[in-house]
């Protein structure tokens, strides 16, 4: 498209939002600075041939407006192993006092609210990439130092405002909730395309197995063997790594199609988050729903870390889902939800909850003898036998008492022990078992509060945003 003067207000506007005014780059330099000094003072006269740096988009400078996300890595000298971390995280603690929380990625890190800020304090190990890390975090460090040398002054809002669209269009976040393009890989795109409309136009002519070459010299067929996901980015830190590797076949798709819209038509709404839903309205929708709605409601007094306990959820709703199709019940749609703190939902959308108390069942052809028979002994005076078995056409035929008609009933009864033996997540079932709802229809709006309501709303609509 050409880029309009309509495009540059557009522009004009949403940076206005987005880039941070002076006093806020001066607070969060201001409290970097800090927490970088007294813990590496702290870090030091622990014996510790350690120092505290400030990485990902604070240090990079591609932050947006009102963002309170910063990352503190305790970076170690390459001689020490993981052995250390937990006399790392002691003085992180100490250096905190209360309020911080213990989590658990490929190594313990810590989270704590500093001075309004949520910050993640993680030990890495300053490394030769070359010679192997210790851990994945290594590379942070790395990445930040590339970043300084290739992203150009002036880049950083360019990546700013890929940063928005891409939240606008829902595959911002390399978290398994998202399964999108992490910030890192934005500030990549912006390197590699030079601008925020560079990035948006070649996004649109993308194919599945695009490879991105920042370095030189790679052999494409070989990456796209090598990994075999939609978008491949090779880490210019390390070759070994796809840094698109989390970004999954819906969110890879739906940047091209949103790019290709874009073009079109480019707005507002693309920039846009999800605006407050009305509960009496979304009430009123769900009464009105023409299909039906199958909720598996879980409270959870011990949440696992955010990427752990997605997993468990979406492994949960596939395994759920498998179980009402293996009966025969039509699954639109499903999604999972998570407050990540106390409750979590997984909605199923359902042609019907209530099957036919009967169903007509294919045999084998008539002209496979050995199979035809035992066909026949299985279902001939069988107990649940209503009708047949009957030849029609070539094939033997009969008609069964429905095992469960009531998808409510089979997900209750399903679940009564947690889920064991339909490939509900271990760490879920007990949870499960100990408590939860399966409601039906309306009957889930006692717990429409303002986050469940939004993700609903959304589902229910099923349009993303950008389309209008």
């Amino acid at each position: 498209m050409p880029w309009t003067d309509d495009w540059a207000e557009l522009r004009s506007s949403v940076l206005e939002q987005i880039v941070p005014r002076k006093d806020e780059r001066e607070r969060v330099e201001a409290t970097c600075r800090q927490m970088e000094e007294e813990l590496t003072v702290r870090l030091r006269d622990a014996g510790l041939r350690a120092v505290a740096e400030a990485h990902g988009s604070v240090a990079h400078g591609t932050w947006l407006a009102g963002e309170r996300d910063i990352d503190v890595f305790l970076v170690l000298d390459g001689d020490y192993d993981r052995g250390v971390l937990p006399r790392v995280l002691d003085i992180v603690k100490g250096y905190v006092g209360e309020g911080w929380v213990e989590a658990y990625a490929e190594h313990p890190y810590v989270s704590a609210l500093v001075d309004g800020f949520n910050v993640d304090f993680v030990p890495c190990f300053r490394v030769d990439p070359r010679r192997g890390l210790i851990s994945s975090t290594d590379r942070t460090p790395l990445h930040t130092g590339y970043l300084r040398e290739h992203l150009r002054a002036g880049m950083q809002d360019e990546v700013r405002l890929l940063k928005k669209f891409m939240k606008g269009v829902g595959v911002y976040g390399a978290e398994v909730r998202v399964g999108g393009f992490s910030g890192y890989l934005c500030e990549l795109l912006v390197i590699r395309f030079g601008s925020f409309e560079g990035v948006i136009e070649g996004a649109s002519n993308w194919e599945r197995g695009q490879v991105l070459d920042l370095v030189g010299g790679v052999e494409e067929d070989a990456l796209r063997k090598k990994f075999g996901d939609p978008l491949i980015v090779v880490d210019p830190v390390d070759a070994n790594r796809n840094v698109a590797s989390a970004v999954s076949e819906t969110s890879f798709w739906t940047l091209i199609a949103a790019a290709r819209t874009f073009l079109r038509r480019p707005g507002m709404k693309f920039f846009k988050h999800e605006e407050e839903v009305a509960a009496q309205k979304l009430t009123e929708e769900i009464k009105g729903w023409k299909s039906a709605l199958l909720f598996l409601v879980i409270d959870d007094d011990d949440v696992a870390v955010p990427d752990v306990l997605w997993g468990q959820l979406y492994r949960t709703e596939r395994a759920l889902r498998r179980l009402l199709e293996k009966h025969d019940f039509c699954v639109m749609r499903s999604d999972a939800w998570s407050d990540e703190s106390s409750r979590h939902v997984l909605v199923f959308e359902l042609e019907s909850a209530v099957l036919p108390g009967t169903v007509k069942r294919a045999g084998p052809p008539v002209g496979m003898e050995e199979d035809g028979d035992r066909f026949l002994r299985v279902h001939l005076n069988a107990a649940d036998t209503v009708s047949g078995p009957w030849i029609e056409g070539d094939r033997w035929w009969v008609e069964t008492r429905r095992l469960e008609p009531y998808a409510r009933r089979l997900l209750t009864s399903a679940l009564e022990d947690g889920g064991r033996g339909t490939g509900v997540s271990l760490k879920l079932m007990e949870k499960i078992r100990r408590g939860h709802n399966v409601l039906l229809g309306d009957e889930i709006t006692i717990f429409l509060d303002s986050g469940f309501a939004g993700f609903l709303d959304r589902f229910l609509k099923g349009r993303p945003a950008w389309l209008g």
